[in-house]
């Protein structure tokens, strides 16, 4: 199963209903011929592996996953372990960011190449792709007679980390770990855990199993490094450590036979705080957040209710604080840990995210923090609840048409309300009352609907969606995709353009390209500081087109803009060929959800939305600024 084929199969599991091969082959950036035999493929590798799952094909339908329930769990796994091989370039980068700087050197391209058994050139390759990656994290790569990773210590860990967790856990487990393990003996192993173990206890938390392995991968690089020579000397967080973490030290020092200093504490502490936490209810009824998470919620809450009219509910505010503080932890840390909601807190539901962003982003405490992007979308996602209890996003007032009985009259109106709170059925038409009351001069469907929902297409010049008689969940997510934003009968289209971008070496160079543009195009007016924090807190990478929405102060006027980036030195550091931009001015907030989805379907049908992974690069996003 190559790249290509892999990418297929997630597209499928992901999907809930038939889709078009001409849909996969759009997506994936390939012809229609290409997915059939992509198809034949999969349901090769799913006989020979024993899997009863096929995938199957519906004439006028397209191709549908027939999962066999069993089976879901087991093949998601499989998917997840082969990445490595379906990506040969990402081992060998992995290796060799190890070999910089958890290896005895000096490192040198042949050293290097010995190591990874590759040759010279391949190596030097990829020297030059990791000075352009390392650069936007504030380090350097020397490259001269000896090759040396550059910067803070903290940061260094920090990167490593991050880089670590950006990919599949059971593939960094299987094909990069023993590299990096390797320094370590197992007996010295099992006294870590053991350490890790002990830490729960004391701070009287229990680690999910990814956060146990994380923190374990942290502590193999905290001794690899001190035993190099590079351990930390200074640390923001330092002082005042704990009994615990003073015996801790001690016990450290005894074992390896070094010297541990308190600063490499204060960041263990810090890292340990960064950790996921194994959350109850009765956890989260005993943890307590600091003070100044406390502060933050409280601001927040403010903010909200001033906003929309409705405090924010009491069983919000601990999960908020708690999020707050671990966001600030991993702030302190220089450690992104991915978050695997972002794009659907961002893309997914783009006008709850900018409603939210409005207000979110002009809380002074919350923009002090400086949080990282997936942080602020974990904070995001706890608060998109209460934005449909505070009704801030618009109902769309709905006629449903029927040709048939009663029952399913009632049915589809109960369906339709039950399954979303953006809809009301505010009445139920036959269908000649349609034609009839369409047939009038001065007909007023205007007035009394936003749009008319009908079990078969209706024949008339008015905005109406049509769904099956089971009224699903994918039926009211086909609902609020059309949404159109009408005016006197008619659609209105945000005016929007397509161009070309030039971009350097670093995002910071994108951001401010597009900055620029926009300010050109008289769409926005804010100051360049201002407008790459939103991108940088609010964009996300789906597949290889930079998104960014943004409504509320500093847009001018409500505009898209669709730019191919002119390829340059160091582009593949975010592995973006494109960038997709919605302002939206304040006067528009009430008409987000048409906004949004305009400017969704437009992302899908001109943007880069494959999603095949490169051999110039492997991040899936851009790297945080420090």
């Amino acid at each position: 199963m190559n790249s290509r084929q892999g990418a297929l199969l997630r597209a499928l599991l992901e999907a809930s209903d038939y889709r078009t091969s001409a849909d996969y082959a759009r997506r994936l950036g390939c012809s229609d011929r290409t997915i059939r035999t992509d198809v034949k493929a999969l349901n090769a590798f799913f006989e020979h592996e024993g899997f009863a799952t096929r995938v199957g094909r519906q004439r006028g339908a397209g191709l549908r996953l027939s999962l066999v329930p069993d089976e879901e769990n087991r093949l998601v796994r499989l998917l997840e372990e082969s990445e490595t091989e379906m990506h040969p370039r990402y081992e060998r980068l992995c290796q060799e960011m190890i070999a910089l700087t958890c290896h005895p050197g000096p490192h040198t391209a042949e050293s290097l190449a010995r190591r990874m058994f590759r040759n010279k050139q391949q190596i030097q390759s990829d020297l030059r792709w990791w000075q352009g990656m390392l650069e936007v994290s504030g380090l350097s790569l020397s490259v001269g007679r000896q090759i040396t990773v550059e910067g803070p210590e903290w940061t260094i860990r920090g990167f490593v980390m991050s880089m670590l967790f950006s990919f599949s856990t059971a593939a960094v487990r299987r094909r990069i770990l023993p590299s990096l393990f390797g320094t370590i003996d197992p007996y010295d192993r099992q006294f870590l855990e053991r350490c890790i173990a002990e830490m729960q206890r004391d701070l009287g938390f229990e680690f999910s199993s990814n956060a146990q392995w994380q923190f374990g991968v942290y502590l193999c690089i905290m001794v690899t490094r001190i035993r190099l020579g590079y351990g930390l000397t200074s640390w923001r967080g330092a002082d005042g450590a704990t009994p615990f973490f003073a015996y801790l030290k001690k016990r450290l020092e005894r074992h390896f036979s070094l010297a541990v200093s308190d600063a490499e504490m204060g960041l263990l502490r810090d890292m340990a705080h960064c950790c996921t936490w194994q959350w109850s209810l009765a956890a989260m009824e005993a943890y307590e957040p600091g003070e100044r998470a406390r502060a933050v919620t409280d601001d927040i809450a403010s903010a909200l209710e001033n906003a929309f009219g409705l405090p924010l509910p009491e069983d919000l505010r601990k999960p908020l604080a708690i999020l707050f503080e671990s966001g600030l932890a991993r702030r302190t840390c220089g450690l992104v840990a991915p978050n695997p909601n972002e794009e659907a807190v961002k893309y997914e539901t783009m006008d709850g995210a900018c409603l939210l962003a409005s207000v979110l982003c002009e809380v002074p405490s919350l923009v002090e923090a400086d949080l990282f992007s997936p942080d602020y979308a974990r904070i995001a996602l706890v608060l998109l609840d209460y934005l449909d209890q505070a009704g801030a996003l618009r109902c769309y007032r709905v006629g449903l048409v029927v040709n048939c009985g009663i029952d399913l009259a009632l049915w589809g109106a109960h369906r339709i309300e039950k399954l979303t709170s953006r809809l009301k059925v505010t009445d139920v038409l036959t269908e000649n009352e349609v034609l009839a009351a369409v047939a009038r001069p001065n007909s007023t469907l205007l007035e009394r609907f936003d749009f008319l929902v009908s079990f078969e297409p209706l024949d008339v010049d008015f905005p109406s969606v049509t769904v099956s008689p089971g009224v699903s969940r994918s039926d009211v997510d086909h609902i609020i995709a059309s949404v159109p934003l009408w005016r006197r009968g008619r659609e209105v289209h945000t005016a929007w353009e397509r161009g070309t971008l030039s971009v350097g070496s670093s995002p910071e160079s994108l951001f401010g390209s597009l900055h620029e543009r926009l300010s050109a195009d008289g769409l926005i007016d804010m100051p360049p500081a201002r407008f790459e924090r939103l991108v940088w807190t609010l964009s996300v990478v789906k597949d290889r087109t930079l998104v960014f929405a943004w409504c509320g102060s500093g847009v001018r006027r409500t505009g898209i803009r669709i730019y191919r980036l002119e390829e340059g030195e160091g582009a593949e550091c975010g592995q973006c060929t494109m960038a997709a931009v919605l302002v939206a001015a304040p006067g528009d907030r009430a008409n987000l959800t048409p906004l949004t989805q305009g400017f969704k379907r437009l992302v899908e049908d001109y943007a880069d939305t494959s999603d095949l992974v490169s051999d110039d690069g492997f991040f899936v996003c851009f790297p945080e600024p420090e």
